[in-house]
């Protein structure tokens, strides 16, 4: 009998990339999206295959419901669940309006956590499963223009970490993908920032700037996101996943910068990439 995945986010980018690749590895897939009206593109990368389109808000809780029951309808059992369903939010944290960050919170954070939660009954008849976590570079290290989306990647860290221990009870495995710079949607049609972020106040002389020089990098050094898929997949069936999976350009140095270089480094390296991009801003 075929292993059963539930894959959240599945749209584009690092969903739509793991349904297609849990497929051809021989699973059933169930792919959630927001909106099923926007599965075109999902469709055709996965046509063929044992992948079935969900209407899945993870901010939802008769949604989320909706979706366990159904898997357990017609398979009795969930093998694996991967929490991808995420947004960003670009802008400086005092521009950042409350109801923009409860909103990130709810989806980022939330999200992951309501749904894991009602996976979970399934996940434990499961002889061998393994929950997910789509992570970011941004949950180790916190940049300044993202610190909103940072603090939620801090948040689902620490919650997948203590998750990795509890569920090992019951032989779940937990794990965290962290990927850096790829080329997914949070580039383009994902695109956010806050409301206020364009706004003239104080801050207006970094904004373009800071900008510029996160789309100038992204820009260079954006990889594949089929890299990502084919690491939550590994995950899925490696026996002993690690915790955490830092992945992309530079994910390595980054790891051992963030160990062993003494923060006030990181903050003059910080605070002189704000200085050029005010001098390369209007």
């Amino acid at each position: 009998m075929a292993r059963v995945v539930l894959t959240t986010g599945c749209r584009s980018g690092f969903g739509l990339a793991t349904a297609r690749t849990a497929a051809r590895k021989g699973w059933t897939v169930y792919a959630g999206l927001r909106d099923l009206d926007t599965a075109g593109d999902l469709l055709a990368a996965t046509r063929g295959l044992d992948v079935h389109p969900i209407q899945l808000d993870v901010t939802q809780d008769e949604q989320r419901l909706a979706a366990v029951s159904r898997i357990t309808r017609e398979q009795g059992r969930l093998d694996a669940l991967v929490n991808n369903a995420g947004r960003g939010l670009g802008g400086f944290l005092e521009l950042v309006e409350e109801d923009e960050l409860r909103d990130l919170f709810e989806v980022n954070l939330f999200g992951a956590w309501s749904m894991t939660r009602a996976c979970l009954p399934l996940l434990r008849q499961s002889d061998r499963s393994t929950v997910v976590m789509l992570s970011s570079t941004s949950g180790l290290t916190a940049l300044p223009g993202l610190g909103a989306y940072s603090a939620t990647k801090f948040a689902l860290e620490g919650m997948a970490e203590a998750w990795r221990h509890e569920l090992a009870l019951f032989g779940i495995r937990v794990v965290l993908i962290e990927p850096g710079a790829y080329a997914t949607e949070i580039f383009g049609r994902n695109r956010r920032v806050c409301r206020q972020a364009a706004d003239p106040g104080p801050y207006e002389p970094w904004v373009e700037g800071i900008v510029r020089i996160f789309d100038d990098t992204a820009a260079r050094i954006a990889r594949d996101p089929q890299e990502v898929a084919d690491a939550i997949v590994g995950c899925m069936v490696h026996p002993r996943p690690a915790l955490r999976h830092p992945l992309g350009p530079g994910s390595a140095l980054r790891n051992i910068v963030r160990r062993a270089v003494p923060f006030r480094l990181v903050e003059f390296v910080m605070q002189r990439a704000l200085a050029r991009a005010r001098r390369s801003g209007p």
